[in-house]
């Protein structure tokens, strides 16, 4: 008898869950949500230039972006602010200041994630390259307590204790998520333990920025100029950003201009990757930004490019456009 009760029971549930015949389960029911991305603002902490004055400082830049996804938190409904990487020019400690204090004003408002480019590492203010090491200063102003220690992030974990590699995990639109973020060029040790993370987590959709991966010409890079041993972008997407099915999108920024393409990835699912980097623009990047908006209900992620300090968006196909996204 209770055998057959419960077998009642659980064939309720089957028919309350597919409805009235239509054969299908519920479609998301989450409301929108947006992920900020803040591309190269390396332009806008360039301590030569600020040193220089006038026109050539351009912190007031770097500080109205971060202003204003904060004061548009709300009718954004912004959940998570990705940067792709250059987040300085030289990895001059003043530049650090100038950085810490943008993202000073979002430190308790939402989490942050930040993505180590280039000029992030191994040079110095005098240094004219950046592949002379990997050391930075990005874990003296942005250690991982800063964020495992903030009430506002789920900390994933990182790779060697340090923020150069690391992912938070947060639930936005009735969806869980992870965000990872990977050095410029990861070495083979980083994507085995990216693989790992990202394996271990197979029912959070899975976002991945890295500095440097796409072109303009919408090609993965392939090689590079840069003397520092580690992997361009066609070997990140052959060593790990293809073998994973819940990873669905890839930010980059790095090469000057917009790009985008989507693959199939080796389980079947649609990868994302999307290219944005303004620095080449006036003003070192005229402040623009992404903004991406999930909209569960139509399993589609609207994306634009805006400045907070202009006040306009770009409208061109790459600028401003819609992602096919199953959120079910």
């Amino acid at each position: 008898m209770k055998f057959r009760r419960g077998m009642i029971a659980c064939l309720l549930l089957v028919v309350g869950l597919l409805g009235s015949g239509c054969g299908t389960l519920p479609g998301p029911s989450g409301e929108p949500f947006t992920v900020v991305v803040l591309p190269d603002t390396q332009n806008y902490a360039d301590a030569g230039a600020i040193q220089k004055g006038g026109d050539s400082d351009r912190r007031a830049i770097f500080h109205a972006q971060t202003a204003w996804i904060k004061n548009s938190k709300d009718d954004l409904n912004t959940v998570m602010v990705a940067h792709e990487g250059d987040i300085v020019q030289t990895d001059h400690p003043g530049e650090w200041v100038v950085a810490d204090k943008a993202f000073q004003t979002l430190d308790d408002e939402m989490p942050y994630i930040l993505c180590l480019g280039n000029h992030d590492i191994g040079r110095g203010f005098a240094k004219k390259r950046s592949d002379t090491s990997r050391a930075t200063n990005l874990n003296v102003w942005f250690p991982p307590s800063r964020f495992e220690d903030n009430p506002l992030y789920n900390y994933g974990g990182n790779f060697e204790g340090k923020s150069d590699n690391y992912y938070l995990l947060f639930r936005a639109g009735g969806m869980k998520f992870m965000i990872m973020a990977l050095e410029f060029k990861p070495r083979d040790e980083v994507l085995a333990w990216a693989n790992d993370v990202v394996a271990d987590h197979p029912k959070r959709r899975c976002i991945v920025i890295t500095h440097a991966y796409l072109r303009e010409d919408m090609s993965r890079a392939a090689s590079d100029n840069y003397h520092m041993a580690g992997n361009g972008g066609q070997k990140m997407w052959d060593k790990f950003l293809k073998r994973h099915k819940n990873i669905f999108l890839v930010l980059c920024g790095h090469i000057l201009g917009e790009a985008r393409r989507a693959d199939a990835g080796d389980r079947g699912n649609t990868v994302h990757q999307l290219l944005a980097d303004y620095q080449g623009m006036a003003n070192g990047g005229d402040g623009y930004l992404r903004i991406m908006t999930f909209i569960p209900q139509e399993d589609t992620i609207q994306v634009r490019s805006y400045s907070p300090t202009l006040d306009q968006e770009l409208t061109g196909e790459q600028s401003r456009f819609s992602i096919p996204y199953d959120m079910r």
